[in-house]
């Protein structure tokens, strides 16, 4: 027994600093491991994260999504309507016939919006696209709007393309 400790005494004198460097080095890879770890599995099992906590206090059902499209569709001056809910947003597709201005556009996009509840508004982020085809008597327009949870209002985007005579 001795001798195991006279040899352990001698090896540690003659080797300190490769013990604590491998020692350093041990604890490096584990650090590293565990991050590595952590990064590519994380705990989360949810693939959207964290961000969808509460969607089934608020969740809005498909029947009510068909009863909003055709109550939208009610208007003589819109043509098609289609609504889709993906995670936090609700994406309002709505097609207009002809002779339709496009402020008038706007504010009929924007009265969908008392369709939802104050819940639903906290909730949901919403999306619109406004499209009129160009006839021989109209330009046409594609206008995109969007209100967020803590915006009042609603934004608008002209992407209606413009030609060059």
């Amino acid at each position: 027994m001795k001798k195991i400790i006279k040899k352990l005494k001698n090896s540690w004198n003659q080797n300190r600093v490769l013990f604590v460097l491998t020692t350093i080095l041990i604890v490096c890879l584990v650090l590293i491991f565990i991050v590595a770890l952590d990064y590519f599995f994380g705990t989360s099992k949810d693939k959207y994260g964290d961000r969808l906590d509460g969607i089934k206090n608020v969740e809005i059902k498909k029947d009510e999504i068909k009863k909003l499209e055709n109550k939208i569709k009610e208007d003589e001056k819109i043509t098609d309507c289609k609504i889709n809910q993906i995670g936090k947003i609700i994406y309002i597709n709505i097609k207009f016939s002809d002779g339709i201005a496009l402020v008038e556009a706007e504010g009929k996009a924007l009265n969908t919006v008392e369709y939802f509840n104050e819940k639903e508004l906290k909730f949901y982020d919403l999306n619109y696209s406004l499209v009129q085809d160009a006839t021989e008597s109209d330009a046409g327009f594609s206008v995109m709007g969007s209100k967020n949870v803590n915006g009042t209002g609603l934004v608008w985007i002209n992407n209606t393309p413009v030609s060059e005579e």
